[in-house]
């Protein structure tokens, strides 16, 4: 690796040891080394250009913990980028799997580049004349842009005025390409919207598009050479679309959640900032752009996107943050988690989603000087910290700002190893804790999936096929009373459809939108729970021999009935006049169990511990008996190797839901 060894070391002492506001100028100058004299002749050009003058001393005063790669590092991977676009032009910029396995190839071919950078901390490198020529044009970027004019002036220093969208990046003349190439064109004329300019603008750069994860560890260090690629990353995206935009003038940031509550990976985006409004959108082009505030509000579950659950949304800044650990002398940088040495950052969780202060009770025994532990979700196998908090004197702490619906674990941190502090819980979407720990309760585990909701996007059609279902009651045979209409697609759970004050009844008839039935479960609730012995009345022709009608109401939500219904309704007996509060379905979904695969039951227990071992059926799923039903489970399969993607899940409402 071609990079100062003292470098990450400098950086990671910035994030403990920054100065108090009115000397972070002075901290800045004095850590500019034999680059103090460019800084300074920086200051000089604007001393008595009042905004300006101020813009420049923002930049400088926030430039330590910046760092960024140079144009060695770019001409160093020329060799790797060329066979890239080669390999794009054989597939006509497609990306089947074909492609990507060629594009993967080129880690083999180029491993000894991978991993050369030349890296450099931004006071010690950077020019005068290239600070001055982005102050410039940023100023005048923003002077003509009839949105973004009127946002204040600590928004346009923030998100319009940077040079630097992330850390890494090269530092080069992008700015002045998309001001020349768009000048006059986008957000100069009123009248408009500046959504739809937006949309306008992006749209021109619709070639640009995702890999689908291939080629994940080639560096794009710079818009040209994303453009040079066009596929790449939803970080790459990002950083382009910031400095695209903010070219134009428009106060653009980069958000992103450091792992999902309910899924496994990241995610990151972009967000408008306008009349003190953020308006978050998707960094690729699609036609359903600004989706972000409706499906990231941990409420909803929509009928494309599934159900997205989020910990914690952060906000990448140019400016410097330094909290908590980062800020506390104290604490070795090893023993600080990678997210939270990041300096550069805000916590904007507030504009997604309701939050909640979250207060642990710390039940493990800290590590030697532990200050701080942390919260983590759960996804690839691993926990990843979302948030910290200090550790207070009575064995407690309060995590701030939390996303609801999410299971959590609180962790230390020692030596770059995460080590429990305390039972995992749920935070439920009410924002009642409840612990999940093995508390002698024992029950039977039926499962056919592992993922969790990564089954979302294979289940669509299955998720999908009660909507426009009714269930009426029957007397003597005859529909009487609507109970309730099914409009709604189903989550991957029991979905339970509360219902209003109606007569009991006895007899329940279930109109179907078409002639297949495809389900999981059917329950009917009172007040005292779950109506048992419920029978199937009308008969279905099943689609296979493990299918049939008995599956629907036997209480294995993963032992499933899909098969015809001629007359297109399917008739319940309760076993009893009963009046009822709710209606429960549970999905059918397309099984994940193999019959060559042996699958594992674990549950948490201070680490995960196996329960039983079976193998894969022929019926689709598998059944686990004597379980502890309040601990948190999960179901590996043992042929996936690493960083596989089984998801969590608990035993909620006599179902079992997936985290």
């Amino acid at each position: 690796m071609h990079k100062s060894s003292s470098l990450l070391i400098l950086f990671f002492l910035f994030s403990c040891s920054f100065p108090k506001k009115d000397s972070s100028l002075d901290y800045a100058l004095q850590r500019s080394g034999d680059n103090r004299r460019e800084l300074e002749k920086v200051l000089e050009h604007y001393r008595d250009s009042g905004l300006k003058y101020d813009a420049a001393r923002f930049l400088i005063e926030n430039m330590p913990a910046c760092y960024g790669s140079d144009c060695r590092s770019l001409d160093a991977l020329r060799p790797l980028y060329q066979d890239y676009d080669s390999i794009n032009r054989m597939y006509d910029f497609r990306t089947p799997s074909e492609w990507g396995k060629k594009i993967d190839g080129l880690y083999g071919k180029y491993h000894y580049l991978l991993h050369r950078a030349y890296e450099s901390e931004d006071l010690c490198a950077m020019k005068s004349n290239y600070l001055i020529r982005e102050i410039d044009r940023s100023f005048d970027a923003w002077k003509r842009n009839v949105y973004a004019s009127e946002c204040s002036y600590e928004d346009f220093c923030e998100y319009v005025l940077p040079y630097r969208r992330l850390n890494g990046l090269v530092a080069d003349h992008a700015r002045d390409t998309f001001y020349h190439r768009h000048a006059g064109k986008y957000y100069v004329r009123k009248g408009k919207q500046w959504m739809s300019e937006t949309d306008s603008l992006l749209y021109e750069y619709r070639h640009l598009t995702h890999s689908a994860f291939w080629g994940a560890q080639i560096p794009v260090w710079n818009a040209e050479t994303f453009e040079y690629l066009r596929h790449g990353l939803c970080i790459h995206r990002c950083w382009y679309n910031s400095l695209l935009l903010s070219a134009l003038g428009m106060p653009v940031a980069i958000d992103f959640v450091p792992a999902w509550g309910n899924r496994n990976n990241s995610h990151t985006w972009n967000v408008l900032l306008l009349h003190g409004q953020s308006y978050a959108f998707e960094a690729f082009w699609d036609n359903d752009r600004w989706k972000y505030k409706r499906i990231y509000n941990n409420r909803v579950s929509d009928s494309s996107w599934g159900r997205f659950r989020l910990p914690k949304v952060y906000r990448h800044t140019y400016s410097n943050h330094p909290e908590g650990p980062a800020a506390d002398a104290n604490v070795e940088r090893s023993d600080i988690p990678a997210l939270f040495r990041n300096v550069k950052k805000v916590d904007v969780s507030a504009e997604y989603f309701e939050t909640q202060d979250v207060t642990v009770t710390l039940t493990e025994v800290a590590p030697d000087n532990a200050r701080y532990v942390y919260l983590a979700v759960f996804g690839y196998q691993r926990w990843h910290p979302v948030q910290w908090a200090k550790i207070e004197k009575d064995g407690t702490a309060t995590f701030k700002n939390m996303g609801k619906d999410i299971v959590y674990l609180p962790v230390y941190f020692k030596d770059g190893v995460l080590l429990p502090a305390a039972s995992p819980f749920k935070l439920d979407a009410d924002g009642y804790m409840r612990l999940l720990a093995d508390d002698g309760k024992r029950g039977n585990v039926c499962l056919r999936i592992l993922t969790g909701s990564s089954a979302h996007d294979v289940n669509r059609e299955n998720l999908n096929m009660m909507r426009g279902s009714r269930f009426v009651s029957l007397t003597d045979g005859k529909p009487q009373t609507e109970i309730c209409l099914w409009s709604d697609p189903l989550e991957l759970k029991m979905n339970k459809r509360m219902l209003p004050a109606r007569p009991a009844c006895r007899h329940i008839r279930m109109y179907l939108p078409t002639d297949t039935l495809s389900v999981g479960e059917i329950a009917f609730y009172t007040d005292k729970g779950r109506i048992p012995s419920v029978k199937v009345l009308s008969d279905v022709i099943p689609l296979s021999v493990s299918e049939g009608a008995d599956r629907l109401t036997d209480g294995m939500e993963a032992a499933t009935c899909r098969g015809k219904v001629p007359g297109r309704f399917v008739d319940f007996d309760l076993g009893g006049f009963f009046q009822l509060t709710a209606i429960g379905i549970y999905p059918y979904l397309d099984s994940q169990i193999r019959e060559d695969c042996n699958y594992t039951l674990q549950y948490w227990d201070g680490e995960w511990k196996s329960k039983e071992t079976g193998q894969g059926t022929a019926c689709g799923w598998l059944e686990f008996k004597d379980v502890p039903l309040n601990a948190l489970m999960m179901l590996k399969n043992l042929k996936w190797k690493g960083a596989t993607a089984e998801r969590i899940f608990i035993y909620e409402d006599e179902s079992f839901c997936w985290e």
